[in-house]
């Protein structure tokens, strides 16, 4: 069986890291204290003129906050997801929810579009729906390879039991992406108890600046702490 670890990393530091420690994939965004937004397009093409192997998933997010856009920021995102395509990405993680707590289809299915031929990943929008067994069927319609979640829980590990049952009705057709609180003391026990084959975490230490930061060393430990 195939695991994979993908580190999400929030700077061109924490990419290097992240590939000295193993990773053979990555989310690429910027600012992690709001969730994540739009990572510099300038990063993007430093990271993949100098690791051109390496699988850089970009998240496009044009704001903080909710995830209900108007015209004008959809309008933008998909102009950044084409931009992100030209800069190297080689997969682009986004989504969109109506105000009812839904997922916007046609919002959602225009950015799916815009990422071909590039695989789509559905971001942590995906935990604050509504019902997470019907959204994972329109997702599934709408022709997303990936749902990032948490199974609606505070925490990976805590949310195991909806991560089990979304992997169950995802039935091989989507790829369950496990993130939230993911670590080297975890990281195994998640795998093993939701049968997902994919887990996500930034794998960070936070520096004496309060930044934080992908560590070399708690990437080679996910990945050694889940290797069969």
């Amino acid at each position: 069986m195939m695991l994979v670890l993908e580190v999400c990393c929030g700077s061109l530091q924490s990419a290097m890291n992240a590939v000295a420690g193993g990773a053979e994939r990555i989310e690429l965004c910027s600012a992690l204290e709001v969730d994540g937004l739009t990572p510099s397009m300038e990063v993007l093409r430093a990271l993949h003129q100098q690791f051109p192997s390496l699988k850089i998933h970009v998240l496009i997010r044009c704001r903080e906050g909710n995830f209900v856009y108007d015209e004008e920021e959809v309008c933008r995102m998909l102009s950044d997801i084409e931009r992100a395509k030209e800069a190297g990405a080689t997969g682009i993680v986004c989504g969109a929810l109506t105000a009812e707590r839904e997922i916007d289809v046609e919002v959602t299915r225009r950015m799916v579009e815009a990422a071909r031929p590039l695989p789509f990943t559905f971001h942590r929008a995906f935990d604050a729906v509504k019902n997470q067994y019907k959204a994972l069927e329109t997702l599934k319609e709408l022709g997303v390879e990936r749902v990032l979640t948490s199974g609606g829980a505070a925490t990976a590990e805590k949310g195991i039991p909806m991560l089990r049952q979304l992997v169950e009705q995802a039935h091989g057709e989507v790829i369950i992406l496990a993130g939230g609180g993911v670590d080297s003391s975890n990281a195994q026990r998640i795998i093993m108890e939701t049968g997902t084959t994919e887990i996500h975490g930034s794998c960070s230490v936070k520096l004496p600046n309060g930044e934080r930061v992908t560590s070399t060393e708690e990437v080679r430990a996910v990945l050694g702490s889940i290797a069969v």
